[in-house]
């Protein structure tokens, strides 16, 4: 595409990885909703965290789905390497804790969905950590003990919980889902919040401080998965865009400083770019991606040149 041109855009896997459907049906209500929208559009997609980096970021876990089951696969960020699976239930999103321990979301049992971990490397012991009708998108915050997740409640909608791995209290933070944490405390996380409306924008909380900031809106479009550069300034989210070639919507990467200026779009591909990561140093992006496959339940892992 003319506009990656300087990307210096490269396919991490040979393999066909299985990604599973990323197109959804529109959702009953849009703000009690899970799901990545764009109403106007008519565009709607799972949001689900399906890949992550190691705390040295030599390596990166990504789901898999083989004989309709999710799992957590892990190989290094170099072009030619194996990969290792790690987990052997039914997983629906993963992250990788800065205590080198693999949090994801086990829907072994069908619908439900609960919070477990596991060791990176060695073993296949799994704690389960929530014990809920629906958790989902674990992520562990700078200060190594506050685990964030999504918990989903139906109608109640979808709102960010805070789990103490130390001594267990359990907090619910605020209203939203995507979690992704600030800065070295555990009182700030980016988020997802759908409007009712239909259009998924991107808010920046404190919620010990009840603060809460609209970071990204988008008449035309929806935004999922923010994740944040390593230095806090910037933040790559995946969101909706008409592709100039296919004339069709599809999912792109876009990047925007912590502010909510400098609004960039990264990716023009007519297939489905999501799932983006940063590596440790900043200057590269790891993303899933379904270009150059004929299907799209089928993907593969890119890396691309961070532009700033």
């Amino acid at each position: 595409m003319q506009e990656e041109v300087g990307l210096n855009l490269r396919k991490i896997t040979d393999d066909n990885l299985s990604l599973g459907h990323i197109y959804t049906t529109k959702p009953y209500s849009f703000q009690s909703s899970i799901i990545g929208c764009s109403a106007k559009q008519r565009f709607y997609w799972t949001t689900f965290r399906r890949m992550d980096i190691s705390p040295d970021g030599n390596e990166l876990a990504y789901i898999n789905i083989s004989d309709k089951k999710g799992n957590v696969m892990i190989r290094k960020t170099t072009s030619i390497s194996a990969a290792t699976q790690r987990t052997f239930r039914n997983v629906g999103s993963v992250s990788w804790g800065s205590d080198d321990k693999i949090y994801y979301a086990d829907y072994t049992n069908g619908s439900n969905s609960k919070i477990c971990v596991i060791n990176s490397h060695a073993g296949s012991v799994m704690q389960q950590i929530t014990n809920a009708a629906s958790d989902d998108d674990p992520i562990l915050a700078a200060d190594g003990k506050t685990l964030f997740f999504t918990r989903y409640e139906g109608n109640g909608g979808a709102s960010i919980w805070a789990y103490n791995l130390e001594d267990g209290t359990l907090i619910s933070c605020a209203r939203g889902y995507n979690p992704w944490p600030v800065g070295d405390s555990n009182e700030e996380f980016l988020c997802v919040r759908n409007t009712a409306r239909g259009q998924s924008e991107i808010w920046l909380v404190n919620y010990v401080k009840g603060q809460e900031t609209l970071i990204l809106s988008d008449e035309e479009r929806g935004f999922t998965n923010p994740t944040m550069s390593p230095d806090g300034k910037w933040i790559v989210c995946e969101g909706n865009s008409k592709s100039s070639v296919s004339r069709k919507q599809n999912l792109d990467l876009f990047a925007v400083r912590i502010d909510g200026t400098q609004f960039t779009q990264l990716t023009y591909h007519p297939a489905m770019d999501c799932c983006p990561v940063f590596s440790k140093d900043g200057k590269t992006l790891y993303f899933l991606s379904n270009r150059s496959q004929k299907k799209t339940i089928h993907c593969n892992i890119w890396s691309m040149k961070f532009p700033f």
